[in-house]
């Protein structure tokens, strides 16, 4: 999960609205609706601790949570079908060998 939808969601939690988010760190309300609208990729280190401190977490915390819920994500495996079925066996076996291969980069 982007960071900017983890803020979104950090933000919901606390009840809080884009207007409370400006008032607190005095950054104007169109650059934080901007921000996360558009992600934080090309926000200042400042506005995005500022965001941070109203909020009540740290930016550390943040990217946390970012690399949390991308550990968490589910994976695709694409795999070419023939018309039947791999079994759960083989299945294992394709993920354990595209594991391996990951390692080999």
């Amino acid at each position: 999960m982007e960071r900017a939808k983890i803020i979104r969601q950090i933000m919901e939690e606390k009840g809080m609205k884009v207007s409370d988010i400006a008032k607190a760190t005095g950054i104007a309300y169109s650059t934080v609706k901007s921000i996360l609208e558009n992600g934080i990729g090309k926000t200042s280190y400042s506005n995005v601790c500022l965001i941070c401190e109203a909020l009540e977490i740290t930016p550390d915390r943040l990217e946390q949570i970012e690399k949390e819920n991308a550990a968490t994500q589910p994976t695709t495996i694409a795999a070419h079908f023939d018309g039947t079925e791999y079994t759960e066996e083989q299945l294992e076996r394709i993920k354990a060998f595209a594991a391996f291969i990951k390692t080999e980069k």
